[in-house]
């Protein structure tokens, strides 16, 4: 069902992004494909129902748990592998004997990874993975969706499991999601010479918002799949614009209440409470003024050049700005991907940011 808020799994529930389900399925021999967008366009239902598709094996680690904290530690990275190699357990068994490793204790038919001195290392779960995968003649998958959000691990990283996995672990892959700066540039380091996956090989794939003419359609065959005849789409993407998500979420709240400002008030609300708490979780992450990014946010609503941004911040203080502060606003707003640059002009990501006001935190 297209109007089904949530994940899809299923290849046939996914709208319009033949070209990108091509791409992942002919890459999946990459030991590393890096799935880029901005939240909510689709991602994680791109790869779910590729995988599931294909039915080959693979775990799904979900770093969205920690978006709201500042920081997360080694064990709570754990408890998520954990997790998900004990739902393979549960699948087979055989996976326990390759678990006789330092830090995993086996516990009748599941796995405890352990977190203090002898602490299970990545490196070591991963080759038990790939030792199974081999026995069984298959790939496994390692999935970490929103990865962006492991740089706030403290005290490990897992870019050497990862480096070390890429070169000696021939049944393994990896398939990262994320907002392309922030993944890219922040997490995996792939262009930065003192990072353990610099000059890996990797396949790229952009998960972009609907443009009018797909939103429109998106709108339209999901009303004709539920048997509804609607006739204001253009309305609706003049209202949310791209974004699938809140496409999807006014679909679903129409069929409920078969009334289209009913249904736009309520999309509106989700998608604003969405925002602000993503919003609320920059801020903090960095010590951020709150004042001068919603300013920014505010003065970019229908677009904004540099000196635009510049000029809405001197007239917030009242005093001259120099450079490299409202550099380091933009670049922040550009790596979170609450700014997307456009030729030489910024605009914001999601239409809807003009609309959430003074955020409270």
């Amino acid at each position: 069902m297209l109007f089904d808020p949530r994940p899809k799994d299923d290849l046939k529930d996914v709208f319009d992004r033949e070209k990108e389900i091509e791409l992942l399925k002919n890459s999946l021999d990459s030991p590393l494909i890096v799935v880029m967008g901005l939240r909510r366009t689709g991602k994680t239902s791109l790869v779910k129902s590729v995988l599931n598709s294909l039915g080959v094996t693979y775990l799904f680690l979900d770093m969205r748990r920690f978006e709201s904290r500042e920081y997360f530690v080694y064990k709570d990275f754990l408890k998520v592998l954990e997790k998900e190699v004990n739902r393979l357990v549960r699948r087979d068994r055989g996976l326990l004997t390759h678990f006789r490793i330092k830090g995993v204790q086996i516990m009748g038919v599941s796995v405890s990874f352990e977190w203090g001195r002898e602490k299970a290392e990545l490196s070591d779960v991963l080759d038990a993975l790939d030792r199974w995968a081999e026995e069984r003649g298959e790939t496994v998958y390692v999935v970490i969706d929103e990865a962006q959000e492991l740089i706030k691990l403290r005290g490990y990283s897992v870019l050497p499991s990862m480096a070390y996995a890429f070169d000696n672990l021939r049944n393994l892959g990896f398939i990262i999601t994320g907002s392309e700066v922030r993944v890219k540039d922040r997490f995996l380091k792939l262009e930065d010479e003192g990072s353990p996956l610099f000059g890996r090989a990797h396949v790229e794939i952009t998960v972009s918002p609907f443009d009018r003419e797909t939103a429109l359609r998106f709108l339209e065959e999901g009303f004709k799949e539920q048997g509804v005849e609607f006739t204001d789409a253009e309305g609706v993407y003049e209202a949310l614009g791209g974004n699938p998500g809140w496409l999807t979420y006014f679909g679903y709240t129409y069929l409920k209440y078969r009334d289209k400002e009913r249904a736009l008030t309520e999309t509106k609300r989700y998608a604003k409470r969405l925002l602000s708490r993503e919003l609320c979780n920059f801020l903090r992450e960095g010590g951020r003024d709150r004042r001068r990014y919603l300013r920014v946010i505010e003065a970019c609503r229908e677009g904004c050049s540099w000196k635009d941004i510049r000029n809405s911040l001197e007239a917030l203080e009242g005093r001259e700005i120099n450079d490299g502060t409202v550099s380091d606003i933009v670049n922040n707003l550009l790596e979170y991907s609450f700014l997307v640059k456009v030729e030489r002009r910024y605009v914001l990501s999601d239409k809807l940011l003009g609309e959430i006001g003074n955020v409270r935190c």
